[in-house]
């Protein structure tokens, strides 16, 4: 137990260091001058045998944010599937938590578990359009029939990746 204690402080130091590091270091020629501290890190020592790999999403993100082009997940008006809702509070939570996983096994949409007071809803999938929305709520309907009755189009804020 006391060596795990040593070991952590040890990481929690090191942590310290490369933040201090990121902070409070200086160039002089190949090393870095870490202020408050009298250690002196030599990059040839350091960078020498290194090899660096990157994933090539990272450098078209730095591109992007040099060329002010926001890319990731927006949030538009749309439309989902909204597939339940009952306003019994413990019941409907439960319920729509269960329908929530069930269907996220079998869907390729993302299903959502909504908490609107006093309201539980579940919904399903991101649609710009309401055509979209309908074709995929025909499609459900056919993998699930007990959901005819309760599945209706709504609007609501969706989430795209552009």
């Amino acid at each position: 137990m006391r060596g795990l204690a040593v070991v952590l402080l040890w990481c929690i130091g090191l942590s310290c260091f490369s933040q201090e590091m990121a902070v409070d270091s200086t160039f002089v020629d190949n090393s870095v001058v870490v202020e408050d501290t009298l250690q002196v890190v030599l990059l040839t020592d350091v960078m020498e045998n290194a090899i660096v790999h990157q994933d090539s999403t990272i450098r078209q993100l730095m591109i992007d944010k040099q060329m002010g082009i926001q890319r990731g997940k927006v949030e538009v008006d749309g439309f989902r599937v909204q597939v339940y809702s009952s306003n019994q509070q413990q019941i409907a939570k439960n319920e729509s938590l269960m329908l929530q996983q069930e269907l996220e096994k079998v869907l390729s949409k993302t299903v959502y578990t909504i908490s609107e007071p006093p309201f539980w809803k579940v919904r399903v999938g991101d649609f710009l359009t309401r055509e979209e929305a309908v074709a995929y709520k025909n499609e459900l309907i056919v993998q699930f029939p007990e959901l005819q009755s309760s599945a209706y189009i709504v609007p609501d804020k969706i989430i795209i990746v552009n």
